[in-house]
């Protein structure tokens, strides 16, 4: 027996947009993050908007893949959706990875992410790396000031001489050498057994990712010294999921979710600093006021200019590099 159906419901089908499934999600961050929050939070949305058609299972601290692994299982096919670090992917994603990178650079996470926000839906060279590379941004964070935790407390950079510091990618630890540090790199998920082990005396992040990690349990002397903002980690979708196989609807309704998470996020970042403190401090840690900011800025050198020198370096067109630094300082002076 053949059964008709009814107008409605075709009206009804024709509504859920193209692409509706599960989505597997590999994240590099602990379930606790605030990354996780809000990509959490954007998934919620488009389940909504689905009418509950799409969902997402997320898979918490790499345990369906490393921070730099991600990149590399989406582009390849192996998940279609993934949120890590693109700074942790200096060769594949340079031009991405510079607001994620530079330290000194962004007043305040807002700053990061309007610039990368910019990138992303403006900028063709930008959008060129990304086709090559296989994945698309769908939702973008931000990282509040670094500033520094360590397991001796410091207030001068004299303090801070000799001292060995977390670092990753390139830029990083230039910046912290430059104050008379010792640059060591870890991933993030090594931050606090490096700490506990001796292997670092200091990190440099914000104070609410040094929450997320419980680094007040092994490391008491916070400062708020400011190294300046970044961007944050990223939500990406493969390429070819975001502008083939999901339609007009189903990219409507992803790009609404994720434009009200990035002000939302841009709206919660300072009091999500502010509680990071107070739970560290409830555990024991101390704040203690850097004097010698003025000298901090001093020390650090251009790092647009650095990223721009080692760029062309590594064989990016010169041209190119200029135009993406000339790009980034135009969001800068606004």
């Amino acid at each position: 027996m053949k059964y008709a159906i009814a107008p409605a419901a075709l009206l009804a089908l024709a509504a859920i947009p193209a692409g509706a499934e599960d989505y597997k999600v590999a994240h590099f961050t602990t379930a606790n993050s605030s990354s996780a929050a809000f990509d959490q939070a954007f998934a919620d949305k488009v389940t909504e908007k689905t009418g509950g058609d799409t969902t997402f299972e997320f898979f918490w601290s790499g345990s369906l893949g490393s921070g730099a692994e991600i990149v590399h299982l989406i582009s390849g096919g192996a998940v279609k959706i993934g949120g890590t670090a693109p700074a942790y992917y200096p060769s594949e994603l340079p031009i991405a990875g510079l607001t994620n990178s530079l330290p000194g650079v962004f007043p305040d996470a807002e700053a990061a992410m309007r610039a990368q926000r910019a990138l992303t839906t403006s900028n063709p060279l930008y959008l060129a790396e990304a086709e090559r590379v296989g994945v698309y941004p769908i939702v973008q964070h931000g990282l509040a000031s670094s500033h520094m935790m360590c397991t001796e407390p410091f207030s001068t950079v004299a303090d801070l001489a000799g001292r060995k510091v977390r670092t990753f990618g390139y830029f990083l630890p230039v910046a912290v050498s430059a104050l008379g540090m010792t640059p060591v790199s870890l991933a993030t998920s090594e931050i606090y057994e490096g700490l506990e082990r001796g292997v670092i005396d200091c990190v440099a992040v914000s104070f609410n990712t040094a929450q997320s990690y419980k680094v007040y349990e092994v490391a008491k002397y916070w400062s708020d010294i400011n190294l300046g903002a970044l961007s944050g980690p990223t939500l990406y979708a493969g390429y070819d999921i975001y502008f083939n196989e999901w339609d007009d609807a189903m990219r409507a309704i992803v790009d609404e979710a994720s434009a009200a998470v990035f002000e939302d996020e841009i709206a919660n970042l300072s009091a999500l600093e502010d509680q990071a403190v107070a739970v560290a401090e409830a555990d024991g840690a101390r704040l203690i006021p850097f004097t010698e900011q003025d000298k901090v800025d001093g020390l650090l050198p251009d790092m647009l200019a650095l990223w721009q020198e080692k760029q062309v370096a590594d064989g990016m067109d010169a041209g190119t590099a200029a135009a993406v630094v000339d790009a980034v300082r135009a969001e800068l002076a606004k």
